[in-house]
């Protein structure tokens, strides 16, 4: 789009030096003759003679010949020659289907391929209204003149390129579309125009096109990095991320040492690895719903206190009967145990609608184990593949910044899910297993270490330094901890 503006500015700007080297006695008898000589062809049309296909012809040159001035003290005077010398032409050809006018409507080729010079000034009349407006910043206005100046020269590539590039400008993306769409048509191949035509699909959710357009581009410019890079942003934003993977492998098995491709590789399987958390997480809390024997135990062990409960109640009552001197205190207590006994049968209500529950939904606990084995194997396998991609980067690039940081990252969330699980445990249960299992944490949390630390020697970012003083805490590092300025 830059270099595109720049075009535009080049052309004005040669305009402007041509004109300043016409003779001012020049310029003035020239002014006078294309004044009267529009004069001469409205007053024309006054006359009987507006019935003839002629004087629409010769109004219609007076004022495209005014149009192409290139005279701002007359184009100012009527900025709507050009638009109106076409009207002037229509009118013609409606008089006689035969007149030259039509000449002047669509540009078209002599035998030498060489525009006629008819259709030439009409398109340079609206061109150049465009350019000039499109300068003064009239997105609007400049898009209207060069819509025009594309239906003169429906073959030409300069002026659908313009539409498509001022129509963006104007936010007028369907215009913009019109522009580029046209533009391919012919034959157009600048790279900056494709990417801006498969920019407007993507943001109708127009997948085919966007990826077809993407497509042709990267056929036509094979070693644009851009073009390569959007593709790969469309895949991800259609949710197409087991597509995006296989154009970056076949990229990277063949022979691309591209650091960010590697990168952006091992970036995508991580992404896939974490898409899978949820779906994980799911099966889990399924399967502790759907834990039959736990439930059992659970409603065992309240029965158990209910029976304890009735024991003791029983106990007390016949203390009363043996001891009555001892009545006041064993009826309190009797209140106190009464009273466990009933949230305790609260308790048992609540474990019992948990089992009707369970029992009523029937939940295939064997298939669901089934389906979180297989999560679990794929999400492994993904986040093997972003390792060894992540290493792959590093080695191409050892000193990468984001190499560096997304490894410490990825070991570091590895590292907090471990912990989040020893978290969950009840006493026992961590009594069992737990230590091994946070051990496991640490380790995680000591794989992170290096690459942290790297990535800082490389670049002094928040975000790590913020990552870093979480690591140097869990891990107990004081000093390094003094050292960061914590």
């Amino acid at each position: 789009m830059k270099k595109l503006t720049l075009a535009l500015f080049a052309i004005l700007l040669t305009a402007g030096a041509t004109f300043a080297q016409v003779d001012k006695l020049m310029l003035e008898a020239n002014r006078k003759a294309l004044t009267e000589a529009k004069k001469k062809a409205d007053e024309a049309v006054m006359k009987k003679d507006s019935t003839k296909s002629k004087t629409w012809l010769t109004r219609g040159e007076a004022y495209l010949d005014f149009a192409n001035s290139r005279d701002t003290v007359l184009t100012k005077t009527d900025p709507t020659a050009a638009y109106k010398a076409m009207a002037y032409f229509k009118k013609a050809v409606a008089l006689d289907p035969a007149s030259p006018a039509k000449k002047y409507m669509m540009m078209v080729m002599d035998k030498d391929g060489k525009p006629e010079v008819e259709g030439q000034k009409m398109y340079a009349a609206f061109m150049d209204a465009g350019i000039t407006k499109y300068q003064s910043k009239n997105f609007d206005g400049a898009l209207k003149d060069l819509q025009t100046a594309m239906a003169v020269a429906p073959k030409d590539t300069t002026a659908a390129m313009y539409t498509g590039v001022i129509g963006q400008m104007a936010k007028n993306d369907a215009a913009a579309q019109v522009g580029y769409e046209k533009f391919l048509e012919l034959g157009g191949k600048d790279p900056g125009m494709i990417y801006a035509l498969a920019q407007i699909y993507k943001n109708e959710n127009k997948e085919e096109q966007a990826i077809a357009t993407i497509n042709k581009g990267i056929a036509l410019h094979p070693n644009n990095k851009d073009l390569k890079s959007e593709k790969i942003n469309m895949l991800l934003g259609f949710k197409k991320i087991d597509s995006a993977i296989k154009e970056l492998e076949a990229s990277v098995a063949g022979g691309s040492k591209n650091v960010q491709e590697v990168i952006n590789l091992a970036i995508l399987y991580e992404n896939k690895a974490n898409e899978l958390e949820p779906e994980i997480r799911g099966y889990k809390d399924q399967l502790s719903k759907s834990n039959v024997d736990g439930l059992n135990k659970k409603i065992q062990v309240q029965k158990d206190k209910i029976s304890a409960y009735d024991d003791e109640v029983k106990r007390l009552t016949d203390k009363i009967k043996k001891d009555p001197k001892s009545a006041a205190a064993s009826k309190k207590q009797i209140g106190e145990v009464n009273t466990m006994k009933t949230e305790a049968n609260e308790v048992l209500t609540q474990l019992n609608a948990e089992q009707s529950q369970q029992s009523a939904s029937a939940v295939n606990t064997v298939d669901i184990a089934k389906k979180s084995d297989e999560a679990k194997a794929k999400q492994n396998e993904a986040r093997g593949q972003a390792l060894k991609y992540y290493k792959q980067a590093i080695d191409l690039d050892p000193n990468n910044y984001d190499v560096n940081y997304n490894l410490g990252v990825m070991n570091f969330n590895e590292a907090v899910i471990i912990k989040k699980e020893v978290d969950a445990m009840d006493m026992n249960t961590y009594k069992t297993k737990g230590k091994a299992i946070e051990d496991l944490a640490t380790e995680k949390f000591k794989q992170a270490l290096p690459y942290f630390e790297k990535a800082w020697s490389i670049k002094k970012e928040d975000d790590l330094k913020s990552s870093l003083r979480s690591l140097y805490q869990v891990l107990k590092m004081e000093d390094k901890l003094k050292a960061l300025g914590e």
